[in-house]
Parts: C-alpha cells; structure tokens; sequence
C-alpha cells in the first residue's frame, strides 16, 4: 500500500476548481496556504486560457485539514475525499488535477481507483447473483 510522501504530509493542498465541465480537484505542494493560492490561480489560468480573475476556485486545504476533516480509515486517502455521511465517504475526487510530480500521491490516487474498481465488479456479480 503506498504512503504519501513527507513532502505531501507537509506541503500539500488541494482546491477546488469549477470547470465547465463539472468539479476538477487540484493538488499542489506549496510552503505556504498564501502561496498554494496564487499558484493555483496561476497555473490553472494558463492551462485554460483565461484571467484568474474569471475561475471559479474554492475550498483551499491542507493535507492537516483534509486529514482532520476527512473519515476514511486510512489518512492518506482523506486528501481524495469530496463527500462524507456520519463515517461514510460519499464522494472521492473523480477528476484530479495533479500540478506536483510526487509519484506518492499518483500512486495512492491510482490505488483508490482499483480499489473502487474491484468494490463495483464485486457488487455486479452481487446483483447477477454470483
């Protein structure tokens, strides 16, 4: 099982960007929330062309706030959350926008998605009544 990597524990942070095409989930290591800011803003502006004045951009956290606000049992994933119920996830980032090369946090993002895979395969041969 991977483990993100010190550099994700300490520097990285995730936005929000509203897309036209729906949710995009943004992950960067910044030293500061100030800083992940205005490179969000930045980067984000150049790969779509527009002022970052026009993006809709929001809920800035912390690898610390996604963990303490998260409820998957295993902490690292918390930074993939986008919805809980009691201690339920009802959301995982669907459209990750990764602007860092820590293969860590690829990694564990691939990982979620195999397993999110394998948990709809099974609950398929469920419903045919394998």
């Amino acid at each position: 099982m991977t483990m993100l990597s010190h550099d994700c524990h300490v520097s990285l942070y995730r936005i929000i960007w509203e897309s036209g095409e729906g949710s995009v989930q943004a992950f960067a290591l910044e030293s500061t929330r100030d800083s992940a800011r205005r490179f969000f803003e930045a980067a984000i502006a150049l790969i779509v062309g527009r002022p970052a004045d026009d993006l809709e951009l929001y809920n800035l956290y912390s690898y610390r706030d996604l963990v303490d606000n998260g409820v998957s049992e295993d902490e690292d994933l918390r930074v993939f959350e986008v919805g809980s119920r009691g201690d339920v996830v009802t959301g995982w980032a669907k459209k990750p926008l990764f602007l860092t090369t820590d293969p860590t946090l690829v990694g564990k993002w691939a990982e979620l998605q195999a397993e999110i895979a394998a948990l709809a395969a099974q609950e398929a041969i469920r419903r045919v009544g394998g």
